[in-house]
């Protein structure tokens, strides 16, 4: 690894521009109508210590990250249009882009009865963390960092007007 000083930075420009064309792309995919409208923020995540010795994060608008630095995407989803969608219909996917990794249990978590969320390694086939890959003998557990991207689904109506933010971080590297 190279020091810092000479790490160049990397654009989120296309992390953005995978990430809105991941959420157009359902949207279409769902309905040719969908009311969902998206709106993303995205940090580059800092851990500062106090005076008194504690730590805590500082959140500041990222466009680009180094090598080693954690980023914050933050998905909101609202319900533009004029009528109550059904529980389970509303899915949205968040992509991790070639040169990040997922940051394990960063991902706005299942809740029981609101909001399920899984992972893939593939981008097609996705499952509750932990996430199995492989067959027979070469099953195992995939390691957070291998996951392509994540995928909620909101488990209760989306009533009009109603906004979501579903937030994962990723480590640039």
């Amino acid at each position: 690894m190279r020091p810092s000083s000479l790490r160049s930075p990397i654009s989120l420009r296309l992390g953005v521009a995978a990430l809105l064309l991941a959420l157009t792309g359902l949207v279409t995919a769902q309905s040719t109508d969908n009311p969902i409208t998206f709106s993303s923020e995205i940090y580059v995540v800092s851990e500062v210590t106090a005076d008194d010795g504690s730590k805590e994060e500082r959140f500041s608008a990222a466009t680009s990250a180094i090598p080693g630095q954690v980023v914050e995407f933050r998905i909101i989803a609202t319900n533009s249009g004029e009528t109550t969608l059904p529980a389970g219909r509303v899915q949205i996917l968040g992509p991790i882009a070639e040169g990040q990794a997922y940051v394990g249990n960063s991902a706005s978590p299942s809740t029981e009865n609101r909001l399920l969320t899984e992972f893939s390694v593939d981008g097609t086939e996705f499952s509750e963390a932990p996430v199995l890959v492989g067959t027979g003998e070469g099953r195992r557990v995939a390691d957070p960092s291998e996951y392509t991207m994540i995928r909620w689904t909101l488990l209760t109506p989306m009533e009009p007007g109603q906004e979501v933010t579903l937030v994962y971080r990723v480590l640039i590297e």
